[in-house]
C-alpha cells in the first residue's frame, strides 16, 4: 500500500456517507418546485459542480492510497470526472443552450468522460474466470446491453431523428452517439456489479450504481432535449448530481487487504435476475412505448439475437452448475473416505496401545476409551461414555476421601492448556479394587479452545512390586552382611595392630587395603540400611528447635578432618533461623552434602555454609518432584512432619568442576554418579544424596541443585521453621 497517507478505513468512510447524504437531500429540497425556475437551476449548476469536483478529488486521493492493483482504475475515473466537469464548465462559459445551441466542445469533453469512465471500470481486476464463466459473463453484457440499447432505441432514438436543432451538424453526431456511449458506460457498470468480489462490493457496487445514475441522468436529458423541454433545475437533474456523489463516496470505502481473495462475484442467481430484469423492462417498453407494438425489421433481429443469448446463458449455466456439482460431490465422496481412512487408522492406533488411554470433554465426562484401558478398568466404553471420569475412576485418599476435581490432574491440564504428569495416582477398577498408575493428562485444543482432555495411563502395580522386593532384599542382604563384616573387620584390626607379631611390609599392605575396603563395605551397608529405614518410615525421629548455626558449625567440625586431609576449607557464612527438625538426620544429611563439596573441590578452595529464610520464589522453576519425592512428602504429611507456615533454606556452596544441567535430576538417585570413576577415584557409595532426598522431604522440605560446569555447585534444601 502507497505510504503517501493514511489507510482509508470505516471512520472515513461513514464521514462521507453523512456528507453525500447531506448534500443529496439539501439539493432535493432545493430543486423542489416551491423555489423559482431560476434560482433551481442555479442550485444545479452549484451541485453538479460540487459533486463533480468532490468526487473527482475523492478518486485522486483513492488512487493515490489504494492498493497498487486498484490505482489505474481510480486514477482513470478521476481524469474521467475532471474532463465531465471540463465540459460543463465550457458549455456554461460559452452560454450555450443544451436545446436550442449545443456545444460541440462541451459534448465532446463529455463523450471523452464517458470513454474514459468505461476504460476505468473495466480496469478494476475480478476474480480469474473460467472459460464458462467467460462465456457466461460475455452473454450477460451482450442480454444486458442489447436490451439496454433496445430501451434507448424506443425511448431516445426516435425523438433525436426528429429533432431538428442538430440537423447536419457535428452536434447531431455527437447527440446520437453520447446514448450509445451511456449504454456501454451502464452496460460495464452492470457487469461490474455482478462479477465483483466480497471485499470490493461495498466501493465498486457504489461505482456502478453511480454509473448507472450517471447515464440515466444522460438518457433523461437526450429525450427531453430532443424534445425541446429540457430545462435546468428539476428532481431529474438528481441523476447526475447523484452519480458523481455515489462515485465520490465509494473513494472513500474502507480498502480492501493486498492478499485478500477476490473470491467469486454476487450468487448466479442474483445475476440471472438482474439480467432478465433489463430484459423485461426493455419488453415492456417495447410493447406499451413504442409507436407500434410490433419491433421493426432491426429491432425484430436484436430480439433475437437477445432471446437466443439469454437461452444459451442459461444451458451453459445449468451444464456449467451440473459439472461443478458432480465434481464438488467427487471431492465430497474422496474426502469423506480420506477422513473414514484417517478415522479408522486413529482408531487401530489407539486400539493396539498398551497403555490405557481414555478422553474427557470440557466437563470431564469421558468420551472415549481404548480396548487396553477397558481392560484395566474393568469397563466397557457403553458402560463409562457421559459418565464422570474424576469420581468413578479416581481412587479415594487414606482418609477414604475423593481429592477434589479442582486438585485433579486432569482439570489441572485443560484449565492451564498444559500437559500434566502424575506419578501416584489410583485409580479404581469396576470390581472396586485399586491400583498405582502413572498418568498424563494433556488438554485437546482447537483455536486456542480446550474442548476436553486425552488421558493416558500404566499400571505401575508390578513395577512397584517390583521395587518393594528389591528393597527388601537389599535390607535382608544388608543385615546378614553386617554381622559377619563385623567380624572381619575386628579381625583386621587386631592384625593391622600387631596383636598376632610383627607383619612384613607386604603383609602390611595388604592388610591395610582389606581393611580399608571393609570400611568401605561397612559404610555401604549402612547407607543402604539407612534409605530402608527412611523410605519404610523406620527411622526414629525427635523433632526440636534447632539452630541453624549451631547446625551447620556441628557439621563442619565433623567434616573437618576429611576436608583439611583434602586441603579444602569449610566457612560458616549468614547462619540465620531456627529449624524444627531431628538434629540427627539434619547432621547427617549436613555432612553429606559437605563431604560431597569438599571431594568434587580442589585443594586450596573453600566450601560454604549459608542459610537463611526461604521465600516462595526460592525453588528454581523446572525442579518438579520425582515420585520418590512425592512418596516421601505423603509419608512426612502422614506422620505430621510438614510444618505449613515459613521454612529456612540452606546452601552448601563449592567451586569445583561443576554438574552438567542433564545431571542435576538424576544424581538424586541410587548410586548415581556424574562420573563412573567418582566411585574408585574419590570413594563413597553414591547414596548420599539420595539419603539426604529422603530425609528432607519427610521433613516436608525440598532439595535440589544448582550448578555450573567449571564454575560450581550449591546445593539448597529448606527444612519447616521452628
Amino acid at each position: 500500500m502507497d505510504s503517501g497517507g493514511p489507510a482509508l478505513g470505516r471512520t472515513h468512510f461513514d464521514t462521507a456517507r453523512v456528507v453525500v447524504a447531506g448534500l443529496l437531500v439539501l439539493t432535493t429540497l432545493l430543486l423542489l418546485p416551491w423555489l423559482p425556475m431560476g434560482v433551481r437551476g442555479s442550485v444545479t449548476t452549484v451541485a453538479l459542480l460540487a459533486a463533480g469536483v468532490l468526487g473527482s478529488a475523492s478518486a485522486a486521493l483513492r488512487a493515490r492510497r489504494t492498493t497498487p492493483r486498484d490505482r489505474r482504475p481510480w486514477l482513470l475515473l478521476a481524469i474521467a470526472g475532471v474532463t465531465a466537469i471540463s465540459g460543463n464548465a465550457w458549455s456554461a462559459a460559452m452560454g450555450s443552450d443544451p436545446v436550442s445551441s449545443p456545444s460541440v466542445v462541451g459534448d465532446g469533453l463529455f463523450a471523452v468522460a464517458l470513454l474514459i469512465a468505461t476504460a476505468g471500470l473495466l480496469s478494476f481486476p475480478t476474480a480469474r474466470r473460467r472459460g464458462a464463466e467467460l462465456v457466461v459473463m460475455f452473454l450477460d453484457g451482450l442480454v444486458a446491453g442489447g436490451a439496454m440499447l433496445l430501451i434507448v432505441s424506443v425511448l431516445v432514438y426516435p425523438r433525436l431523428l426528429d429533432s431538428s436543432a442538430r440537423d447536419g451538424s457535428a452536434a447531431q453526431a455527437l447527440a446520437l452517439l453520447l446514448p450509445l456511449l451511456d449504454v456501454v458506460l451502464a452496460t460495464v457498470a452492470v457487469l461490474l456489479l455482478l462479477r465483483v468480489s466480497r471485499s470490493q462490493r461495498l466501493g465498486l457496487g457504489l461505482v456502478a450504481a453511480g454509473f448507472l445514475l450517471y447515464a440515466v441522468g444522460d438518457l433523461t436529458f437526450a429525450v427531453r432535449a430532443a424534445e425541446g423541454s429540457f430545462v435546468f433545475g428539476t428532481v431529474l437533474d438528481l441523476g447526475w448530481i447523484a452519480g458523481y456523489a455515489f462515485f465520490g463516496l465509494a473513494a472513500w470505502a474502507p480498502l480492501p487487504s493486498e492478499d485478500e481473495d477476490t473470491g467469486r462475484g454476487l450468487p448466479e442467481s442474483i445475476g440471472t435476475m438482474v439480467v432478465f430484469a433489463v430484459l423485461l423492462v426493455a419488453a415492456v417498453v417495447q410493447v406499451t412505448l413504442g409507436e407500434s407494438r410490433n419491433p421493426n425489421g432491426a429491432q425484430a433481429v436484436a430480439w433475437l439475437v437477445l432471446i437466443v443469448a439469454a437461452g444459451v446463458r442459461q444451458v451453459l449455466l445449468t451444464a456449467d452448475n451440473a459439472a461443478l456439482r458432480r465434481g464438488l460431490e467427487r471431492r465430497v465422496a474422496e474426502q469423506t473416505e480420506h477422513l473414514r481412512q484417517l478415522a479408522r487408522q486413529n482408531e487401530l492406533l489407539l486400539d493396539s496401545v498398551g497403555d490405557g488411554i481414555y478422553g474427557v470433554d470440557r466437563d470431564g465426562r469421558i468420551t472415549f476409551l481404548n480396548p487396553s484401558a477397558g481392560e484395566a478398568l474393568g469397563y466397557t466404553l457403553a458402560e463409562l461414555e457421559g459418565r464422570p471420569a474424576h469420581p468413578v475412576l479416581h481412587a479415594t485418599t487414606v482418609e477414604g476421601r475423593l481429592v477434589p476435581w479442582e486438585e485433579c490432574p486432569v482439570f489441572a491440564a485443560m484449565s492451564t492448556g498444559q500437559v500434566q504428569v502424575a506419578d501416584d495416582e489410583l485409580l479404581r477398577r469396576a470390581d472396586g479394587s485399586t491400583f498405582p498408575a502413572d498418568m498424563t493428562a494433556a488438554p485437546l485444543i482447537d483455536d486456542d479452545e480446550v474442548l476436553g482432555g486425552v488421558i493416558v495411563f500404566r499400571d505401575v502395580t508390578q513395577r512397584r512390586e517390583v521395587d518393594r522386593i528389591k528393597d527388601e532384599f537389599l535390607s535382608v542382604v544388608s543385615h546378614e552382611l553386617r554381622t559377619p563384616l563385623t567380624s572381619i573387620r575386628a579381625s583386621l584390626e587386631m592384625v593391622a595392630d600387631g596383636h598376632l607379631g610383627p607383619l612384613s611390609a607386604g603383609a602390611t599392605r595388604m592388610v591395610t587395603v582389606a581393611l580399608e575396603s571393609s570400611e568401605r563395605l561397612s559404610r555401604l551397608i549402612n547407607d543402604l540400611l539407612d534409605l530402608e529405614r527412611l523410605e519404610t518410615g523406620g527411622a526414629t525421629r525427635s523433632h526440636s528447635a534447632q539452630p541453624a548455626r549451631d547446625l551447620l558449625e556441628a557439621a563442619a567440625r565433623q567434616i573437618e578432618g576429611m576436608a583439611g586431609s583434602l586441603g579444602v576449607g569449610i566457612e560458616v557464612g549468614r547462619a540465620d533461623g531456627v529449624v524444627h527438625a531431628d538434629a540427627d538426620q539434619v547432621m547427617q544429611t549436613l555432612t553429606n552434602l559437605i563431604g560431597n563439596a569438599c571431594k568434587f573441590s580442589e585443594p586450596g578452595s573453600v566450601v560454604t555454609l549459608e542459610s537463611g529464610p526461604a521465600t516462595t520464589a526460592t525453588a528454581p522453576t523446572g525442579t518438579t518432584p520425582t515420585a520418590t519425592d512425592t512418596a516421601a512428602a505423603s509419608r512426612a504429611a502422614e506422620t505430621g512432619a510438614v510444618a505449613a507456615g515459613p521454612q529456612v533454606l540452606f546452601e552448601v556452596r563449592d567451586h569445583g568442576r561443576g554438574i552438567p544441567a542433564d545431571m542435576l535430576s538424576s544424581v538424586f538417585e541410587r548410586f548415581e554418579q556424574v562420573d563412573s570413576s567418582d566411585t574408585r577415584e574419590k570413594g563413597g557409595t553414591g547414596l548420599g544424596l539420595t539419603i539426604s532426598r529422603q530425609i528432607v522431604t519427610r521433613h516436608g522440605g525440598r532439595i535440589w541443585i544448582e550448578s555450573e560446569v567449571g564454575v560450581g555447585t550449591s546445593v539448597f534444601f529448606t527444612l519447616p521453621a521452628g
